[in-house]
């Protein structure tokens, strides 16, 4: 027997019906996102805000702030330096053999290796060594905080946690993402370097490969390093917080909230990397914006 033509052949009203459907969905999901996009700036300008008063920064929040620092930043240093220095001899090592496979000098790696190390490498590996080593501990640890009834406890005796748990770690966090991301870049440029030398690969000494790389430098690369190392911490960081203290239920649950923290900060340093990439070439790949 034939099929039925209303199986094979939706109706016109069935068509607008699957669309409506799909477009109340898509705008659904489309303002909570919104809305998570606009509690994450809110609590980014509140700790800015907070953070900036001397009141804040009591003997206990100044303690808060020094050992999520020294644990962030001092205790991932070598960390990123092994991470940093193993992508430096992959990048540095790799152009070099392919522009002397190709009979080209060394000297055309540099403008190439200068953008994206500082532009895109050095921020993404230190945003994500600091989010990988800290920022799921953050979570973990003000989920537990939150469950075991310890934040009721602080507040009971007149502790505020924004200004004692929130902001110190938010802050850690964003100068932590900050001076490692200087760290990885002279270390990938160094090592980098050092291995190709020693390879062959690379055969400009290093005071002409320095001010090359120098020489390549402008404004616009420190205006692109900044804001995509310290707009990266801060919202990696109020991420790991706000995902910590929205936990509900036993022990259990610690670990699911923390480990989706880490998920949600990574997407976000990756979808912030891009769209500064966005607004500062004013390009989407290879198509000019007007």
């Amino acid at each position: 027997m034939p099929s039925s033509p209303n199986l094979t052949h939706p109706k016109p009203w069935q068509l607008g019906r699957r669309f409506a459907l799909t477009t109340e969905m898509v705008g659904k999901r489309f303002i909570e996102v919104l809305k998570v996009v606009v509690n994450l700036l809110a609590l980014v300008w509140a700790v800015a805000f907070i953070a900036a008063s001397p009141q804040s920064w009591t003997p206990l929040t100044r303690m808060v702030f020094a050992r999520q620092l020294l644990f962030t930043a001092v205790d991932g240093l070598l960390v990123a330096i092994r991470i940093s220095a193993a992508v430096g001899v992959l990048v540095i090592v790799q152009s070099a053999m392919w522009l002397d496979a190709v009979g080209a000098t060394t000297d055309g790696i540099s403008p190439v290796l200068w953008k994206a190390v500082i532009h895109e490498i050095a921020p993404l590996i230190a945003s994500l060594v600091v989010v990988g080593r800290s920022g799921i501990a953050i979570s973990t640890e003000l989920a537990t905080m939150l469950v075991s009834g310890e934040l009721e406890v602080l507040e009971s005796q007149g502790v505020d946690p924004m200004t004692t748990l929130i902001m110190p770690r938010v802050l850690s966090m964003t100068l932590s993402v900050f001076c490692l991301a200087i760290v990885v870049a002279t270390t990938m440029l160094v090592m980098g370097y050092m291995v190709g030398w020693l390879m062959g690969v690379i055969h400009t000494p290093w005071s002409m490969f320095l001010e090359s790389l120098l020489r390549e430098s402008n404004l616009l690369d420190f205006a692109f390093f900044v804001p995509k190392t310290i707009i990266a911490g801060a919202f990696a960081g109020a991420i790991c917080c706000a995902d910590g203290l929205t936990v509900r239920g036993t022990m259990s649950d610690v670990s699911r909230v923390a480990s989706r923290s880490g998920i949600h900060a990574m997407t976000a340093v990756f979808g912030i990397s891009a769209i500064l990439s966005i607004l500062i070439y004013n390009r989407i790949l290879v198509f000019q914006i007007l």
